[in-house]
């Protein structure tokens, strides 16, 4: 383990250190994630109008991002176990701000996607996964369960609210939610010069870094969380992003803004469930708090199935809400503590592609388009 921040006896056992900057360094850092899609998928339409390209070619603002930082993401995770993660993290941050914002300027559809590729070497999920790589650096024990919690829930935060915000700024300009992206810049700042050096190593560097990671991470429960993890995100991209809007629509006649208003709901109870993950650690083991997380998931897509009243449906989405805000951060947790500082963020990083792979079967599994 890394060097622990200095707290209070209690925050040390189990609560949050909510003074630490580099606390507020991790969760500023972590909220640019969900800005990646959330944020613009409301302008999408405005897109194609104003470029006058086909609604599947505005899609590739989302397809083309996501797949450098699929390719990538081990590859920067395993360079901020070189040179330290302020460096990488920080420089992330900056890309992510500098080609995002770009693309509010621009006027040439062509050019407007190239900057979106290079945001996407920057990808929201990359960042996450660097500022978890932080937390796992930082706290230890059950403090580190309380901190992986608010941050998870720190995601489900501003999954539910870019949306609402970049519907709002999309309905006032189209360029509009892009310029969001400049807030990513004075985080670079904050984490530049908040978080220091103690976390870079070489340590790997005399046996090489893949052997390092092979030789020092126990691969079988490696292997068994990332197969969960990746079942756990299969399950809330089809449970909660691509089935439940359709079925809202065509069973009840929703419209966008009320499928949205639920969606957020559901991510709201998952941050508020997540921010109580160091507390549940304490009293229940990993296998059994991602047991009842599961046995969540599995309820709340049964009532979804069988719902013939409103109620009954919005309350099995919140029980699967319940699920996903004891599975994620539990998970999340689970593959910090899987590695030495040294090899942490490569380990990390995997998330990037383990959960990119769990949306992307959803949209084999359901024929939804790019």
């Amino acid at each position: 383990m890394g060097a622990t921040e200095t707290s209070t006896s209690f925050e040390t056992n189990v609560g949050v250190p909510w003074r630490s900057p580099v606390l507020v360094a991790i969760l500023a850092a972590t909220l640019m994630t969900p800005m990646d899609v959330p944020l613009i998928s409301p302008v999408l339409p405005e897109i194609g109008i104003l470029f006058g390209v086909s609604a599947s070619r505005a899609g590739l603002f989302i397809t083309l991002y996501a797949l450098p930082g699929i390719l990538l993401a081990p590859f920067i995770g395993a360079l901020a176990d070189r040179i330290g993660r302020r460096y990488v993290l920080s420089g992330c941050l900056v890309v992510f701000g500098l080609a995002g914002t770009a693309i509010a300027f621009t006027s040439d559809f062509a050019v407007a996607v190239g900057l979106r590729v290079v945001q996407g070497f920057a990808a929201g999920s990359i960042l996450s996964a660097l500022a978890m790589t932080v937390v796992g650096d930082r706290y230890e024990g059950a403090q580190h369960d309380s901190v992986m919690g608010v941050t998870s829930a720190m995601l489900s935060l501003g999954t539910a609210l870019y949306p609402v915000i970049g519907g709002y700024l999309a309905a006032r300009a189209w360029n509009a939610p892009f310029l969001m992206y400049a807030l990513a810049l004075p985080v670079a700042g904050l984490v530049f010069l908040t978080l220091d050096d103690h976390d870079s190593s070489s340590a790997a560097s005399d046996r090489g870094y893949v052997r390092e990671a092979v030789r020092t991470v126990p691969t079988g429960r490696a292997v068994a969380l990332y197969g969960i993890m990746f079942v756990s995100f299969t399950l809330l991209f089809g449970g909660l992003y691509t089935v439940p809007p359709f079925y809202l629509t065509e069973t009840f006649g929703f419209t966008a803004t009320t499928v949205g208003l639920v969606t957020s709901t559901v991510l709201l109870v998952t941050g508020i469930v997540s921010t109580q993950n160091g507390k549940l650690a304490v009293r229940a083991s990993t296998t059994t708090l991602l047991a009842i997380g599961f046995a969540c998931y599995a309820v709340g897509l049964l009532g979804v199935a069988l719902a013939n009243a409103l109620p009954l449906l919005v309350g099995s989405l919140l029980v699967f809400g319940v699920g996903s805000g004891l599975i994620t951060p539990t998970l999340f947790a689970g593959v910090s503590a899987l590695a030495p500082d040294h090899v942490r963020a490569g380990v990390m990083s995997l998330q990037t592609t383990t959960i990119s792979d769990g949306n992307n079967a959803v949209r084999f599994l359901f024929f939804v388009p790019g």
